[in-house]
């Protein structure tokens, strides 16, 4: 896959919570997703997951980006792993 990360599961336990690594499993394997569809799937308040997953951004694991689909009101945010 493209964005696989190139830490292995030894390593990710060290430096990740279980909720990251959770975070990090899932965007491998579902690529770009919602913070909603993040919260659904893990089923931990939202801002838990905003908060670790701005913790991944800021050591550059994954990043975020919008897509405007057109309509009125805010883009959707995406999340992926980093290149």
């Amino acid at each position: 896959m493209a964005n696989k990360l190139f830490i292995d599961d030894f390593e990710r336990r060290d430096f990740f919570t279980p909720l990251q690594n959770s975070l990090i499993r899932i965007l491998e394997n579902g690529g770009p997703i919602t913070r909603r569809e993040l919260v659904k799937v893990l089923k931990t308040p939202r801002t838990t997951i905003y908060d670790n997953l701005l913790k991944l951004q800021k050591k550059k694991v994954i990043e975020k980006f919008s897509r405007n689909s057109g309509r009125r009101g805010r883009p959707l945010v995406f999340w992926k792993l980093t290149n």
